[in-house]
């Protein structure tokens, strides 16, 4: 499918249409090379659709994946649980369709701050919050393996927005790899509550061996 309906489908149903428009703040660091020679190719997703995400919308897609509404006017409660925000400057995101109908699969890479022990302690604190417009759930899955020197984490979300009879669910599971201030996330996005399908699962995990490796020798 062309890429213009995957990027719209990352819009229907990624988290910054559920709480309204999104990107992802933070104050650029000078100095930080372009990530993206260190980012996944479409020949590396082997389905012939994927395709790099523009560098005006990364910063939108990295929102989706991290879970991060930052619109002007949106809230988290508890405002703790929000994830914290990641600086677009430098990053790479690519896009392709996922398994099931709907579904998408991202690579991104970007420069965090924050280490990852800090995002699974938010994620152990928070296993439900509130948005502007949806429930969201979260939980931490086991970590992938990872090369020596590379700590990685999984964490799946259930989305929820609309009211009684009308509720839209979006699922994702997303592996993350970090080492340094660099950071890698591999991103699967589906409609419904469902599980991952084994084969789903298979084609995250070796997108996500083909993330690490690219990202970190």
């Amino acid at each position: 499918m062309e890429l213009r309906r995957w990027l719209s489908l990352i819009t229907v149903l990624g988290a910054c249409v559920l709480v309204g428009a999104c990107s992802v703040d933070g104050d650029a660091v000078a100095g930080r090379p372009d990530l993206a020679p260190r980012g996944l190719t479409a020949a590396d997703f082997g389905s012939g659709a994927a395709a790099p995400i523009p560098p005006p919308a990364v910063g939108d897609a990295l929102a989706d994946v991290i879970g991060r509404a930052s619109a002007p006017g949106a809230a988290v409660t508890p405002p703790g649980c929000a994830p914290a925000p990641i600086d677009s400057a430098g990053a790479y995101a690519i896009l392709g369709p996922g398994r099931a109908d709907r579904s998408t699969l991202t690579a991104a890479i970007a420069y965090a701050d924050e280490s990852l022990d800090a995002v699974a302690e938010r994620v152990r604190r928070c296993p439900t919050y509130t948005t502007t417009l949806s429930q969201v759930a979260v939980t931490e899955q086991p970590a992938p393996p990872a090369p020596e020197g590379v700590q990685t984490m999984a964490i799946a979300r259930t989305i929820t927005t609309g009211g009684p009879g009308a509720e839209m669910v979006t699922s994702t599971l997303t592996l993350i790899a970090q080492r340094d201030d660099v950071r890698i996330y591999v991103d699967y996005r589906r409609p419904g509550a469902e599980p991952v399908t084994p084969e789903a699962g298979a084609d995250l995990d070796a997108l996500f061996t083909k993330a690490v490796a690219a990202a970190f020798g």
